[in-house]
């Protein structure tokens, strides 16, 4: 079996101390000046749109499942500011000539589309601004899926964990049985628990290079680095860890299939 790779634009992994080995254990271990564990729907979907506001040159969106239908937060301060996220990303992307965002979605086989919003690539639904732009990722076995998730703001701030963005997903710390904001498509869903980490330096440069790395495979385009100089970390998004830490980020070798001769190669994801 292939040793997991760097993701292509991403940096060098610091020397490892202790328990995490990089093409042993682990893909990098990078640092980040600021980390947060984010639980739940509520506190993710909220710091993503925060970090997303600040935006200014990259949002790139990598999951398992997309909805342009989710509601994003029950905040009633957020006034002036979509709360949908398709009508959010659009909202974005019109005020902010030079933002780019992309998104990368999962290629489902037609027995998960049930529950799933239909393809806007076929006209029907969402109507993405002109700079947004989403594809569907089938560079995997048969049997197979892509099931990361992450999201990186201007290569500066990454989000990675268990949580999509996209309906009966949000939920509170409390899981209320009977909280009437936990509703899709008209209807009530059960409590949804699950983690997401922010961070910032060079993990979150390290996600980046993934995101693009797999937007590469699926589309046969390269997205760029980006460098900004607004911090789009959230005010409000209070880091679990102050001090310079070290992340440890791991990937999972998969066989991917080349676009340019249909056959399966050896690579490395999460």
């Amino acid at each position: 079996m292939d040793q997991p790779t760097l993701a292509q634009g991403a940096p060098e992994a610091v020397a490892p101390r202790g328990l995490f080995q990089p093409g042993r254990n682990c893909l990098s271990v990078a640092r980040a000046n600021r980390a947060a564990l984010l639980i739940d729907g509520d506190a993710y979907f909220g710091a993503f749109m925060k970090a997303a506001e600040h935006a200014q040159r990259s949002i790139i969106i990598v999951g398992w499942d997309f909805d342009s239908r989710t509601r994003l937060t029950w905040d009633e301060s957020a006034s002036g500011v979509p709360v949908v996220l398709g009508d959010f990303l659009n909202f974005l992307a019109r005020r902010r000539r030079g933002l780019r965002i992309h998104i990368l979605d999962w290629d489902f086989p037609m027995v998960f589309g049930m529950d799933r919003e239909f393809p806007p690539l076929y006209g029907t639904g969402w109507r993405q601004h002109r700079r947004v732009q989403m594809r569907y990722d089938n560079t995997h076995p048969t049997t197979g899926c892509h099931h990361q998730k992450i999201v990186v703001i201007d290569d500066a701030i990454a989000f990675s964990g268990g949580l999509d963005l996209t309906w009966r997903r949000w939920d509170t710390c409390e899981h209320g049985a009977n909280d009437p904001r936990r509703v899709a498509d008209g209807k009530p869903y059960a409590p949804f628990h699950d983690a997401m980490m922010a961070v910032d330096g060079e993990a979150a440069q390290v996600l980046a290079g993934i995101a693009r790395e797999r937007w590469h495979a699926a589309t046969g385009k390269k997205l760029a680095p980006v460098s900004v100089k607004e911090d789009p970390w959230p005010d409000t998004l209070r880091p679990t860890s102050r001090t310079s830490t070290s992340q440890c980020l791991a990937r999972f070798p998969a066989p991917t299939r080349s676009r340019k001769c249909g056959k399966w190669r050896r690579c490395s994801w999460t």
